[in-house]
């Protein structure tokens, strides 16, 4: 389990990417390009962290950007610590058309808690820090502290537009 604090510590912790897959580029998957990365903490106790990235093929508004953090309880495994998605539209559940916006998930203390790994829809706060796929990518990387994803996505150097 982690509190409120520790999940905020992990989030801000200076992370550098040790690994991209695929290497180049994105794989394709079931209508969605993907990729995965690896990560590790720059402070003395080396946290692990790894990446999740996966974006629909012909609604690009659709996509999903995570953070996850390899807890070394084996029971509780790996936790997504924060999420950042687009506006994917989708109708269930979406009593507050939260769906239709760009939106942030993050995990809290009484999920893990109860015994979740992913933060839960009601804990997601719309946002206006980005609104296409790149942007998201680069708002994702900065508010995560990544010190070194230009050296595996050269094409977010591009100045942002928002």
């Amino acid at each position: 389990m982690l509190t409120d604090e520790e999940i905020q510590y992990l989030i801000d912790a200076p992370k550098k990417i040790t690994s991209k897959h695929p290497t180049k580029g994105y794989t394709e998957e079931n209508g969605h390009k993907r990729c995965y990365l690896e990560l590790a903490g720059i402070s003395a106790d080396g946290k692990n962290f790894s990446i999740f990235i996966n974006q629909n093929n012909t609604f690009q508004e659709n996509f999903s950007i995570g953070l996850r953090y390899k807890t070394k309880d084996k029971a509780f495994g790996s936790v997504t610590l924060i999420r950042y998605n687009g506006s994917h539209g989708e109708t269930r559940k979406n009593q507050d058309n939260h769906y239709h916006q760009p939106h942030i998930h993050r995990l809290t203390a009484i999920e893990t808690k109860s015994g979740s790994t992913d933060p839960q829809e009601k804990h997601r706060k719309v946002t206006g820090k980005y609104n296409a796929f790149e942007d998201a990518l680069t708002c994702f990387f900065e508010d995560i502290h990544v010190q070194n994803h230009f050296q595996f996505f050269p094409e977010l150097r591009q100045t942002r537009l928002l």
